[in-house]
């Protein structure tokens, strides 16, 4: 074995040899050491486990110019250049790979950023995904527990109201602070238009949530609790800021 790979250091090239970014030699002396050194071959799978996890979370592969200037930088050299775009410019101007020595130290750094490079399409979908589906989760979990507190409020109060034919509910509670609307064909409001609802405190109407038809389970935004009566509109897409008659219903509370 040549002694440039050997002992120790040579324990260090496993996650290079899972990602395939040895250069030949390099190749072929950890091979060696590989067949009989259990801790690398544990250290490899694993690796090459995870790689092709993260990579399954991703449809599109990431570029080849990418993967070819990572490896030159984990080797210290420089990526050939590719075709020069001028015309009448000459080749052989072009730059050679040149080694640059690397400590041990910057040489793991290196292979730190190659394999967040080389894996990044797929761990940042795979992340996205884990985060999107806990924050989906956080949600559910949230909603849920807003309603119970709801439901269990001792002065809770339902309403029963009749929007253009179809039945739907209103609970509300002072104790609360918290109004949720429920709904479960609402009417199409119209082209280009949505229901609104409002809190009207001492006759004044302030705007709250907004919604097309349907299944409908909104929760008023504003101060329930200050209000003396909750009411339906129709309105333009996107809501308005003063409401538009007549009132399609209204509860007082």
């Amino acid at each position: 074995m040549n002694a440039q790979y050997s002992g120790s250091g040579l324990h260090e090239l496993a996650p290079l040899f899972a990602i395939d970014a040895l250069e030949p030699a390099e190749r072929a002396a950890f091979e060696e050491h590989l067949a009989g050194c259990p801790q690398c071959q544990a250290e490899v799978a694993d690796f090459a486990e995870v790689s092709a996890h993260l990579a399954a979370g991703s449809e599109q592969e990431p570029p080849a110019a990418l993967r070819s200037s990572v490896l030159a930088a984990i080797h210290g050299t420089r990526p050939a250049p590719g075709p020069r775009t001028r015309a009448g410019l000459a080749d052989d101007a072009a730059p050679v790979d040149t080694p640059i020595p690397l400590n041990r130290r910057r040489r793991r750094v290196l292979l730190a950023a190659a394999a967040a490079a080389l894996l990044l399409p797929g761990a940042a979908l795979a992340g996205w995904a884990l985060g999107v589906q806990s924050e989906q989760r956080q949600q559910a979990a949230g909603q849920q527990a807003r309603e119970e507190r709801l439901l269990a409020a001792a002065d809770l109060s339902v309403q029963r109201l009749e929007v253009q034919g179809q039945p739907t509910t209103l609970l509300f509670s002072e104790q609360e602070d918290a109004a949720l609307f429920l709904a479960g064909d609402l009417p199409d409001p119209g082209a280009d238009r949505e229901y609104q609802l409002w809190l009207l405190e001492d006759g004044t109407p302030i705007p709250d949530a907004h919604f097309g038809g349907g299944e409908v389970r909104v929760w008023l935004s504003g101060d329930v609790s200050r209000a003396g009566t909750i009411a339906l509109t129709i309105e333009p897409s996107g809501g308005s800021t003063t409401p538009t008659f007549p009132l399609v219903a209204a509860a007082d509370i």
